[in-house]
């Protein structure tokens, strides 16, 4: 089977511009199509944002996401915490913090240039303060995105690995500009309600590293059909701690927000101090990927999937 990590990296290791998006979605749909899938194009929202459907979402029980994109560069990596919102708090306050420094030292230079004039040094302090904002999430790319190759991974191994008989059972929703708010996820849920409302929807959240899978849920998605039999799967088969965990006491994000019956996967590690905790994104650090995961994550998925059954209700 092919070692869709070590292809991502090699061919596809930036997606963030328009043309590197582009091809890369060119390459996705030959290779679902080699794969035995057809794979429609959607362009969602007032922002377009370029969509990749396998499957009929209104007549399967279960819609697995991942984004496609890859995400700016930070000066430091998006720590998650999943169920300490204390320290993910701090950390969020240190990453305000950094982009207050230059903005402090451009409102001085203001003052000293321009004869201590108040109102127009803070005036320079709030469009800096923007335009860093705005180049955490539009700024140059982040060289390398090992969290978010190992979810695509997880994705074309599981849909390679799926038997005929039980490739109808799921949909596929491949989400443009995930790493921008998750704007390709939200502008698709909008404009498919009832499966947005009503499916259970599995998002792989950065499952790369760690030997404890987080699982946040939504309430629907607990009531929803499948997510005992998902969730048992996982803690029977995949070799990982998983630990369960409601949707509001989770810090984790995500293409799962975008879904009424969400839920999604992060792969974490546990320490006695931190907890759970898991090494983000948005800087070059981010080159841990353990296949392992990769393996388990699709392995447990193809087992659900195998051995579910849909009802009447996933039809409608």
């Amino acid at each position: 089977m092919t070692d869709y990590a070590a292809l991502l990296a090699e061919r596809f290791p930036i997606r963030k511009t328009a043309e590197q998006r582009q091809a890369f979605q060119e390459w996705l749909t030959a290779e679902l199509k080699s794969l035995g899938y057809k794979a429609k194009e959607e362009t969602n929202g007032h922002f377009k944002a370029h969509n990749i459907l396998v499957g009929d979402p209104e007549k399967t029980a279960v819609l697995f996401v991942t984004h496609m994109d890859t995400p700016a560069r930070w000066l430091l990596p998006d720590m998650l915490f999943p169920r300490n919102y204390f320290l993910w708090g701090m950390w969020q306050l240190l990453h305000m913090g950094l982009l207050l420094i230059p903005t402090v030292l451009v409102y001085l230079g203001i003052w000293q240039i321009y004869g201590q004039n108040a109102q127009l040094g803070l005036w320079g302090l709030v469009l800096t303060y923007l335009a860093l904002l705005l180049l955490s999430q539009y700024g140059p790319a982040n060289p390398v995105n090992r969290g978010e190759d190992a979810d695509l991974a997880a994705m074309l191994t599981l849909m390679a690995s799926l038997p005929e008989e039980d490739r109808g059972k799921a949909a596929f929703l491949f989400t443009d500009r995930g790493a921008v708010g998750g704007m390709g996820a939200k502008a698709w849920a909008k404009e498919h309600p009832i499966p947005a409302y009503t499916r259970l929807t599995v998002a792989f959240a950065r499952i790369g590293t760690g030997d404890h899978l987080v699982m946040p849920a939504t309430k629907l998605a607990v009531k929803s059909t499948g997510f005992g039999s998902l969730v048992g799967t996982f803690e029977r088969d995949s070799g990982h701690q998983v630990e369960r965990c409601s949707s509001v006491a989770c810090t984790i994000r995500g293409e799962r927000k975008a879904f009424r019956c969400g839920m999604s996967i992060t792969g974490c590690h546990h320490s006695s101090i931190l907890g759970l905790w898991c090494k983000g994104g948005h800087t070059p650090a981010d080159r841990e990927l353990d296949l392992a995961n990769i393996e388990a994550v699709s392995r447990c998925c193809a087992s659900f999937l195998s051995g579910l059954k849909l009802s009447r209700e996933a039809h409608r």
